[in-house]
């Protein structure tokens, strides 16, 4: 993800803006949009104009919590982050220059007002998967709005950092930050009422809830594994299923799992290629687990 650096407006920059034809709030907007920093994710296409002409004239519709086709949340992702560079080439070019054009002007909030567009749509869209992971992680003495919250902010940092290029789903980059987010919010919580007592409730006195909600989600997980593995829904090779079921204990054995090691003695596979069997295999496993434990 590449960032333009924010910018400490000096006072000819305000005063320059002060004196433009628009109206207060196009100026504030202005203001933020010079001297706050930039953040975008790059792409080899946004250099093949005629390709990016295409892609930007693709209309999405989007509902409310309902995820959008592979294609069209690629769409999506490379129209924002498109806009984002666009936007950042003409700021540059207003802090550069002594003389602030209207065309740079009007161009460098159209770019803006497109981003937030986009960006909006991407969020609407994916809004279920916070209703989702908030309902599936209770932690005792949390608010259920203070998930929501939590976890909306969670996803809009996931929407900021999300790469398409790398052709992953996004609902697999969001649910993982998403957990990550009510998981934080809950230990800051839990600090919170241990450093005044007069307001713990009893319910929390215990600071372990939230090790056994990831001791929890991580059985979830295990159980979502083998579920998959049973029925190959993954589908996993014969060989990814010996690693796996060997270096996790996935076979329904109470035996210890085997090091990269010991598993590849058994196959007759070296060390790295157990790890790389490995690592493909469990790249497979956990879109198609992460996607049945949201849905359920």
């Amino acid at each position: 993800m590449k960032k333009e650096i924010s910018i400490n407006l000096s006072r000819p920059y305000q005063d320059k803006i002060a004196r433009l034809p628009l109206s207060a709030s196009e100026k504030i907007l202005l203001k933020n949009i010079l001297s706050e920093p930039v953040r975008y994710v790059p792409n080899d296409q946004f250099a093949n104009h005629a390709a990016m002409d295409l892609i930007m004239q693709q209309t999405v519709v989007v509902v409310t919590s309902t995820p959008v086709k592979p294609k069209q949340e690629q769409a999506l992702f490379l129209q924002m982050n498109y806009c984002r560079d666009q936007l950042c080439k003409v700021r540059r070019r207003l802090l550069k220059s002594s003389r602030w054009a209207g065309k740079d002007l009007r161009e460098l909030l159209l770019w803006y007002n497109k981003q937030q567009k986009y960006r909006s749509d991407i969020v609407t869209c994916n809004m279920g998967l916070v209703l989702s992971m908030a309902r599936r992680v209770k932690y005792p003495g949390i608010e259920f709005t203070d998930m929501m919250s939590e976890g909306s902010m969670a996803l809009l940092r996931a929407t900021e950092k999300f790469d398409c290029a790398r052709g992953f789903k996004f609902s697999t980059y969001a649910c993982r930050a998403i957990l990550k987010g009510l998981s934080r919010v809950a230990q800051q919580t839990y600090r919170y009422n241990r450093l005044f007592p007069a307001q713990l409730d009893t319910t929390l006195e215990n600071d372990d809830k939230v090790d056994r909600q990831h001791k929890e989600l991580q059985e979830d997980l295990v159980g979502e594994f083998q579920v998959i593995m049973d029925k190959n829904l993954a589908d996993l090779s014969e060989v990814e299923k010996s690693v796996l079921k060997m270096r996790f204990s996935l076979d329904g054995n109470k035996l210890s799992p085997l090091t990269l090691k010991k598993a590849g003695e058994r196959l007759g596979l070296t060390k790295e290629r157990v790890r790389q069997i490995q690592n493909k295999a469990l790249a497979k496993l956990r879109p198609v687990a992460e996607e049945r434990l949201v849905s359920a």
